[in-house]
């Protein structure tokens, strides 16, 4: 199924089916799994979706091999006790972990599972992103700054102030360039060496959800029931303005976006349960998915991560606790 949209004024997406983003019909799963019986407090894919860490609402962390649906480690910040972990993420390489559990926050190799680190940090934890194997971490926090650790080695490279909640925060690979998204409905973008500010950019509602391209050329925002954008890093102009749509006289929480290695696509899956792929250059809406939803239960899943995986195959979390792999 290929869905078209129309580009319009300053590139804002129209959709031909239906009215917008997130309206039209969608595929289902090719696969599910359950990874958690009560659903996540948090939850991220690796980047090539072979992997899953998850902040069970009822079993802490864990660590998943999603190709055979294995758990294979269990990660907690306190001996006998489940931490309720409120951000996670895998590094890019795949070898490196972080949790953020209230103001705690702990590094884990992947391959042995054993703690590389742990650290404690100024604020509550809300986002985490890590750079390539795991040297750095940008992490969001409630006291109105985002943090650049040296998860490693400790010590803080950069302080990023603003003057709200940082919600949703990510890097490039190398550490070069940071976004974050507040609840003042700012997304910015910061020079990491530097921690200076290259561009910002005032969005309708606080801030839900940021992305960057892996080569660093776009960055991505989305408010909470508002407009969704993608800018270009270089000069700071809009490219793509992403209609989400109307649901009840409100627009449509986009809560995950995730750029592919060529920085060609983009998926974005919202709090309604849907998962779109969207080509950044022409606008243009390739496909759309649904993820489960167990019958029986309350209708409907927040996307919590996205991921490309090889070929034509795409990964999804759920906020009820299943993995999705889309085709």
């Amino acid at each position: 199924m290929k869905r078209t949209v129309k580009k319009v004024h300053k590139f804002a997406l129209t959709a031909l089916c239906s009215v917008a983003l997130f309206s039209c019909s969608a595929e289902d799963p090719v696969r599910t799994a359950q990874y958690a019986s009560q659903g996540f407090f948090s939850a991220v894919l690796s980047d090539d979706g072979a992997s899953s860490l998850i902040g069970s609402i009822q079993h802490g962390g864990s660590y998943w091999i999603n190709s055979v649906n294995e758990r294979r480690f269990n990660w907690n910040h306190a001996a006998g006790q489940y931490t309720p972990l409120t951000a996670v993420d895998i590094d890019p390489s795949g070898e490196f972990a972080a949790t953020g559990g209230a103001r705690t926050l702990a590094l884990w190799r992947t391959s042995n599972g054993m703690s590389e680190g742990f650290w404690t940090t100024p604020g509550d934890i809300e986002s985490i992103k890590l750079t390539q194997n795991g040297d750095f971490a940008l992490v969001g926090l409630n006291d109105q700054t985002a943090r650049f650790f040296d998860i490693k080695n400790g010590g803080i490279r950069q302080t990023l102030r603003l003057n709200e909640t940082v919600r949703a925060v990510d890097v490039t690979t190398n550490g070069s360039l940071g976004i974050t998204g507040d609840d003042l409905s700012f997304v910015t973008l910061w020079d990491m060496q530097t921690g200076q500010i290259r561009y910002q950019w005032e969005l309708s509602n606080s801030i839900g959800s940021v992305a960057l391209s892996p080569d660093g050329r776009y960055a991505f925002g989305a408010a909470q029931l508002g407009d969704a954008k993608i800018w270009s890093t270089r000069d700071g102009q809009e490219v793509i303005t992403l209609d989400t749509g109307a649901l009840q006289h409100r627009k449509m929480s986009i809560s995950q976006a995730v750029f592919s290695a060529d920085s060609r696509l983009l998926l974005v899956g919202g709090v309604n349960s849907r998962v779109s792929l969207v080509q950044v250059s022409t606008g243009t809406v390739l496909k759309e998915w649904d993820v489960f939803t167990p019958t029986g239960r309350p209708a409907g899943a927040s996307v919590l991560s996205l991921a490309f995986g090889k070929g034509d195959r795409y990964f999804a979390l759920g906020s009820n606790g299943y993995l999705n792999v889309l085709e």
